[in-house]
């Protein structure tokens, strides 16, 4: 209606000739104009504020706008209600240090003091609940004008679950460097599908990998195994993996720098997907030292098998000899011939004995 008087005035002001008349019509249109838009700029503006509120309030993600010299809370949306557990009115009651835990302040404080100048700005903080838990998130900020107010505005996203993955990572990461630190064995990583392989700790001190860029680890590590345990090797890996079993355990020799071989076992885990291996984890331990004194042993062993069978075959024929013959001395001496011929069979007795002796001293001398 307004827009039509304006209208129907208009018309009336092209059509007046004279002056009074003309300057009053004027006038009626300029009153007119400014009330059309002081009532229509509302009208403009009500369905920009309706969508911005729509989406600021609906946003899944935790959002608030905050003055930056009292740092009180002057607008919250309802995914920050939920996640902080308080009403939009208790809300508007704090400052962003009552999420906050006590330790943290003095770090916000500065924050709020070095960062809080127009920048925008990203940071993980740890943020409190009403119900005391605490959670982490990741802030994205950056200053606005709100109600003629000097304000920050503030996205908090939930990285809770991640922040706790990463420390999980890093405690492991940690535990393994120290484990690996702990032993001299070679630890490994291999890809099974591109055969590139990660050799970590240990390898170097025994076996002196290739260090130049681009390396066949993979290929060097092939090639070392002893040529008579290779097969067997690659056989029984082979066979592991065409059956999906994740562990793995093969124990063969080794080639050093030197040229020669030292017997080591190699115990790995294969990770699967879709039924193909992708990913061997493992472990080369050096036991040429306990192969060989197992070998040692097994050697004394069989000596000291034999040095009883000495004792209790050999060493007894002639000890019973000499007893025999001891038993038939004349010890009248009447008979001296037989005396002379139970003499010669006594020393022969005796150079057998004397033998037998020898051979068992140089079989200890083996054994030792």
């Amino acid at each position: 209606m307004l827009f039509v008087i304006i209208v129907i005035n208009a018309y009336l002001l092209t059509g007046s000739e004279s002056s009074t008349q003309k300057t009053w019509l004027i006038l009626n249109e300029i009153v007119l104009c400014s009330a059309f838009l002081l009532l229509t700029i509302p009208l403009v503006r009500k369905p920009i504020v309706s969508e911005f509120e729509n989406l600021f309030m609906g946003h899944p993600i935790p959002m608030w706008v905050y003055e930056k010299d009292t740092l009180q809370f002057l607008y919250v949306n309802h995914a920050a209600c939920y996640k902080y557990g308080y009403t939009r009115e208790e809300f508007l009651q704090l400052t962003i240090r009552d999420i906050r835990e006590h330790e943290e302040l003095d770090a916000l404080m500065e924050n709020v003091r070095e960062r809080c100048n127009g920048t925008e700005y990203r940071g993980i903080w740890k943020h409190r609940r009403k119900n005391g838990e605490n959670f982490f998130v990741e802030i994205y900020a950056h200053s606005a004008m709100y109600d003629g107010r000097d304000a920050r505005f503030i996205m908090a996203k939930d990285v809770n679950e991640q922040v706790k993955a990463a420390r999980e990572a890093h405690q492991l990461g940690v535990r393994y460097e120290l484990l690996a630190q702990a032993t001299n064995d070679a630890i490994y990583d291999r890809n099974m599908q591109t055969n590139a392989i990660i050799w970590k700790h240990g390898l170097e001190s025994f076996f002196q990998p290739p260090t130049e860029s681009g390396a066949d680890l993979y290929e060097w590590w092939r090639t070392h195994i002893h040529p008579a345990d290779g097969p067997a090797v690659m056989s029984s890996l082979e066979t592991c993996t065409q059956n999906r079993i994740n562990y793995w355990s093969q124990q063969y020799r080794f080639r050093c720098p030197d040229g020669t071989y030292k017997y080591v076992v190699d115990r790995a885990f294969i990770i699967y997907e879709n039924n193909q291996p992708i990913r061997m984890i493992g472990i080369v331990q050096d036991i040429d030292k306990y192969i060989k004194q197992a070998v040692r042993l097994e050697a004394q062993n069989k000596t000291l098998r034999e040095i009883a069978w000495i004792n209790s075959h050999e060493i007894r024929r002639p000890v019973v000899s000499i007893l025999s013959i001891a038993n038939l001395f004349d010890k009248s001496n009447q008979d001296i011939h037989l005396n002379s011929r139970l003499m010669e069979w006594l020393h022969q007795s005796t150079l057998q004995l004397d033998e037998i002796i020898h051979k068992i001293e140089h079989k200890v001398k083996n054994i030792e």
